[in-house]
């Protein structure tokens, strides 16, 4: 997006300028992240109050919340002695009746309603033992013009908006302010979505829905259908959002197209995929070869590749990475490839030697070196030196790559793994090492389509959607407890196969603000319970080396129990460990769990998953966690966890910068998705070259800026 000077738009003004709002308000309303009339406008009701003259006095019932037109008879104070508030008792009447009404501590009604007062009252109508007889119990109440009638009220003689109630706004003072805004604006006929695509869409214009989000027009429909994404308004709304974020998306991805290549592929014959497969000891599965294909594909381009690798827990993305690293070696070029901890860049760079020995030759050129927080000294200076001069052609490691100190002489390709676990600007850190560095990023955090499409929209994606041959099944159970019949019958018997054990706690040490089992004591307990095994400790507070020595010596089998904290969470191979147990297991993610499953049943042994939720769990804890018993598949598993957490949770810090959803869901609204990814492909398409459409965009990014934050600088990024 480029550097648009802003319309004088009314959109554009601060709430200071807004009627009704002083210092006060205004600090409150910034507090909720309301800034400007756009923000205001959308901040939309979450739900709504018929309020609307119903009913007479004579038709109502005990129970029943409902609107009617009186006119007020008499009203007086009472003190009662119990209760610090005094009573304000009234008697209003209709053609039909009279009826008591009662409010608490509203000293104010006196001062508007008189005998003779005509006002609405909407409130819950209440049988009382004390008067023997129905009474309305602190209604809304708002006199009535009889020239003007309801035509100016924002409260009451129609459906009305109900909003959630922060920071000192009331919903009654939040419905005020939306209402005298929206009047200020009347005939406003801006709309940030591109003529055509509105029309393609068949979706109504930008103020008239706005306007019914806030107040809808009298309807006799059930009031829980206006907040359906069906209800017209609000499925022009939500449309609006994604087209929004693809916009934005396709935007982006233009402008990476725009960069060239630095490199060429070297020549590898036709079939450098199955070359590559020849080299390796087992072969690849269809996912993998095709995701070879889609990354050749990308490097035989004038662009630099910009792919997104996909799959669940142990499907192959680490060779599918090589196979791309591989290519970028072979061209004379350094490739670079990032990991959120020690212990996964060590693994990854574990798999690279092992590939790599062979097809560097016989002076293992291309061998990985590791870089990360421990390496210093000597060490660090020889890594850094020897990337500097282009001798070193492949670095593995965590975020000390991304230090400015790290140079390299010609960094030709970046792989990511666990993309979402690293910031925005930590993703620009490494690729600006390079000129126009091709850029793969994976994670084996299954990520449903949705979000996959949404928030990595600007990345071709790679699905590898198999798991490779021998891959043993993996069983879960959710268990009540563990106590020690449970490992003396269950985990004793796999200890004497020689077989090993993970145990994971949420917590390291004992913590007095949460209740939950830690991994310290575990360690001492099991050490205790199973004298005759030995049983290590690992957490995120240790030093890397240390860490180190206890995965090594886990993995040479000098441990047979691992009792850790979630540091274990990804990447982990040890492939003759078949159990594991997760204590606390409802203060996890599903996607988390599902991640810590796939660390066992990875030799030629099936494994056992146990979940032992806390003693407080409530049912909706344990039904969350059977869904892990019922799926083993992490995919459907990404769903629910997406369903339950919400997509901001989900992802993380990931994309800071982009759009949120004010009504848009992604699991509910795929279809309409991928309806406004099409249209914002179309448009971005179709927009080169011609007037309107140049000033359509603009009209569109202006709007963008002010309704979203640091979107400059999330462009900016690749």
């Amino acid at each position: 997006m480029s550097g648009i000077a802003l319309r004088p738009l009314k959109l554009t003004a601060g709430l200071d300028q807004c009627p009704a709002i002083g210092p006060r308000r205004l600090a409150r309303l910034e507090r909720r992240g309301i800034r400007n009339v756009l923000d205001l406008l959308y901040t939309f009701p979450f739900r709504y109050e018929d309020r609307r003259v119903r009913v007479t006095i004579a038709d109502l019932r005990e129970g029943t919340e409902t609107g009617l037109l009186a006119t007020v008879r008499t009203i007086r104070k009472k003190i009662v002695p119990k209760l610090r508030a005094p009573v304000i008792e009234a008697e209003i009447f209709d053609r039909t009746g009279s009826l008591p009404v009662v409010w608490f501590g509203q000293e104010y009604l006196l001062k508007h309603l008189s005998g003779g007062t005509q006002a609405f009252f909407f409130g819950k109508i209440e049988y009382s033992r004390y008067s023997r007889s129905l009474v309305l119990k602190s209604p809304v109440t708002e006199t009535v013009d009889p020239e003007e009638g309801f035509r100016k009220s924002y409260h009451v003689g129609r459906i009305v908006p109900v909003y959630r109630e922060e920071e000192g706004i009331s919903s009654a003072v939040f419905r005020r302010l939306a209402g005298d805004v929206l009047r200020s604006l009347w005939g406003e006929t801006f709309d940030p979505l591109p003529p055509e695509v509105r029309k393609d869409a068949g979706l109504m214009e930008w103020f008239p829905a706005i306007v019914e989000m806030h107040f809808p027009k009298e309807t006799d429909r059930p009031l829980e259908e206006l907040l359906t994404p069906d209800y017209p308004p609000r499925s022009r709304l939500i449309f609006e959002e994604f087209f929004l974020l693809e916009y934005l998306m396709m935007v982006r991805r233009k402008s990476i197209l725009v960069s060239g290549r630095s490199w060429e592929l070297p020549p590898e014959g036709d079939r450098p995929v199955e070359a590559f497969e020849r080299g390796l000891p087992f072969p690849l599965t269809r996912a993998q070869r095709l995701a070879c294909r889609d990354i050749l594909g990308d490097l035989a381009s004038t662009h630099p590749m910009n792919r997104f690798l996909l799959g669940d827990v142990g499907s192959g993305k680490t060779l599918v990475a090589a196979f791309a690293i591989l290519q970028a070696l072979r061209s004379g070029r350094q490739a670079a490839f990032l990991a959120p901890t020690e212990i996964l860049a060590q693994q990854h760079a574990r798999t690279l030697g092992q590939v790599f020995g062979p097809a560097g030759g016989k002076d293992n050129a291309f061998l990985p070196v590791l870089l990360s927080q421990s390496v210093r000294g000597g060490e660090r200076r020889r890594i850094l030196s020897s990337l500097a001069s282009g001798e070193q052609k492949l670095v593995v490691g965590t975020h000390a790559i991304l230090e400015e100190g790290v140079p390299f002489h010609s960094l030709g390709m970046v792989v990511i793994d666990e993309q979402h676990k690293f910031g925005v600007a930590q993703r620009r850190a490494l690729a600006t090492k390079g000129q126009s560095p091709d850029v793969l990023v994976m994670t084996a955090t299954p990520i449903p389509r949705s979000l996959a499409l949404s928030y990595y929209g600007d990345l071709e994606i790679s699905l590898l959607d198999e798991l490779p041959p021998g891959r043993q099944p993996v069983t879960t159970r959710v268990l009540k407890d563990s106590g020690e019949s449970f490992w003396r019958q269950k985990i004793l018997p796999v200890l004497r196969r020689k077989e090993q054990v993970f145990v994971v706690f949420p917590l390291i040490e004992e913590s007095d603000t949460v209740e939950a089992k830690n991994a310290t004591e575990a360690h001492v307990t099991l050490s205790a319970l199973f004298p005759e095994y030995r049983v290590a400790l690992l957490t995120g507070r240790m030093e890397g080396e240390e860490k180190d020595a206890v995965m090594e010596g886990f993995r040479k089998g000098d441990f047979s129990i691992l009792v850790a904290t979630t540091v274990i969470e990804v990447g982990v191979d040890i492939p003759n460990a078949t159990i594991m147990i997760v204590e606390n297991a409802e203060r996890f993610g599903l996607a988390q769990l599902h991640q810590l499953r796939g660390r066992i049943g990875r030799g030629g042994l099936p494994g056992t998953f146990y979940l032992v939720p806390g003693p407080s769990t409530g049912e909706e804890g344990r039904q969350r966690l059977k869904i892990l018993e019922t799926y083993s598949d992490g995919f459907h598993v990404a769903e629910e966890d997406l369903r339950m957490r919400g997509p901001g949770e989900f992802m993380g810090v990931r994309q800071s910068g982009l759009p949120m959803f004010a009504l848009a869901d992604l699991v509910r609204d795929t279809g309409v998705l991928v309806r406004a990814r099409e249209a914002a492909s179309r448009f971005v398409g179709e927009a080169e070259g011609r007037t309107e459409s140049a000033w359509e965009r603009s009209r569109l990014e202006e709007f963008i800026r002010l309704r979203y934050k640091n979107v400059d600088q999330w462009l900016s990024t690749r």
